[in-house]
């Protein structure tokens, strides 16, 4: 994620400190009077009335009337904006890049899918589609890119066998320095676990479980965040080892190639038995009802009732994959600001 700015204790920093604090708070509650800011951020009212003043002007936020009357007059209710700002979003896939801009709330402007040519270099074709959505939306202020591979916690993609070209590339590092502007880059599966908490919210602690004959992976999800490990291989599932083989090879001497339900439940278990997750998340070919109902099965005889999670199919929901680049991405807006 891109590094904040590192700003000293001037009368400056503190103002944008505080109306990071103002917009923290209105992304959080929706709406709010002055008075319940100052409540929620501690800030002084004075100051939060200048600080509003400010960001009504660039119109950052907004206003939207008179509070409901209580007997005195009436306060005026303030929320963000959410037109502007915009994020691109771009998804790296084996034939296509599929594109979407979404504004603040999440809400689709802009969606498209454009054919990958394998002859061109991927990075110079990616540059390419994410300069036309800029020139098409003026007011994009970050960028989220999901890829079929590994990603550092510093933007370096690795393991990526649709793309050879970017072993050990800097692809965050890249982006930023073409277009100067915020850059996220997100493994795809990581991504459509966070999408999946989007559009299913209330689930806390979740692994998100892909499987599409070519491989495996998941998305882990613990306290509602992301969770990549300190190398960013959580959820590289083709490594883990069931007795003295990994799950790549054993997937690899499959004829079908299709998750077994034998050494899902295996996973299942041994995931249980770390984490213990409240649900699980079955994608690709294991999302099949007699999959899963196998899967349960195997996991009840060797897991205590009261440990095992939930075991659900992800459905046809596609919107998974978007809306979690779009959720990540929007965070890059809110996080410019570091003081030392």
């Amino acid at each position: 994620m891109k590094k904040k700015t590192a700003l000293t204790g001037t009368q400056n920093v503190l103002k944008e400190l505080n109306s990071s604090l103002i917009k923290d708070a209105l992304a959080k509650c929706g709406q709010a009077t002055r008075v319940e800011l100052a409540a929620m951020t501690k800030i002084s009212q004075p100051t939060v009335n200048l600080l509003i003043k400010s960001l009504l002007a660039d119109q950052t936020v907004i206003s939207l009337g008179a509070a409901a009357s209580t007997g005195g007059r009436r306060a005026e209710v303030y929320a963000l904006n959410h037109k502007k700002s915009a994020v691109a979003l771009l998804t790296v896939n084996e034939s296509f890049f599929e594109t979407s801009v979404i504004d603040m709330e999440l809400k689709e402007e802009i969606h498209g899918r454009s054919k990958r040519n394998k002859e061109e270099k991927c990075l110079t074709q990616i540059q390419e589609i994410l300069a036309k959505l800029i020139r098409q939306n003026s007011n994009i202020r970050a960028i989220s890119v999901g890829v079929p591979g590994a990603v550092t916690m510093e933007g370096e993609v690795f393991a990526v066998p649709s793309v050879s070209e970017w072993e050990n590339f800097p692809l965050r590092q890249a982006l930023e320095e073409y277009f100067s502007l915020p850059v996220q880059v997100t493994n795809d599966i990581n991504a459509t676990a966070v999408g999946y908490t989007f559009v299913h919210p209330g689930v806390r602690d979740m692994v998100y479980i892909s499987t599409d004959g070519e491989g495996i992976g998941a998305g882990v999800i613990l306290n509602g965040d992301l969770y990549p490990g300190c190398k960013s291989f959580a959820g590289e599932l083709g490594y883990m080892q069931l007795g003295r083989r990994s799950v790549e090879a054993l997937m690899a001497e499959s004829t079908s190639r299709q998750a077994s339900p034998s050494w899902l439940a295996q996973i299942i278990v041994n995931i249980a038995c770390m984490f213990n997750p409240e649900k699980i998340v079955l994608a690709g070919d294991a999302d099949q009802e007699s999959v899963i109902c196998e899967v349960k099965g195997i996991c009840e005889q060797l897991l205590p009732e009261r440990v095992i999670p939930q075991i659900a199919g992800a459905g046809k929901e596609e919107s998974y994959y978007l809306k979690g680049l779009g959720r990540i991405g929007r965070e890059l807006l809110n996080q410019d600001i570091h003081i030392v």
